[in-house]
């Protein structure tokens, strides 16, 4: 009963559901002595590993913001880039000509 009730409490904290479910069902099956404390550092690093999907969320969204800027920014120096070689392309046909 202990280890249905951890298998949908920690369901949707897993990004592999499956893989989880059947580890834990594999020790169900088990029945060493020690299973309760294996039920709780798997409840634990099935937490800290949510904890950490959040965190690598949040810092991938803020790389996206700062990407985005990075490609704002860019291509307002090629227009600029462009803008510049045409006037000089201009200027050389100009100083040709003379």
């Amino acid at each position: 009963m202990a280890m249905m009730q951890l298998i949908r409490k920690l369901r949707p904290l897993a990004a592999g559901g499956a893989t989880a479910v059947e580890f834990c069902r594999h020790l169900l099956d088990s029945r060493t002595n020690h299973s309760d404390a294996r039920i709780d550092a798997l409840e634990e690093s099935m937490e800290l590993q949510a904890a950490l999907n959040e965190t690598v969320g949040v810092q991938i969204g803020i790389i996206q913001a700062l990407l985005e800027n990075v490609q704002k920014t860019l291509r307002i120096v090629m227009i600029g880039v462009i803008a510049t070689a045409t006037l000089a392309a201009l200027a050389l046909a100009v100083a040709i000509l003379k």
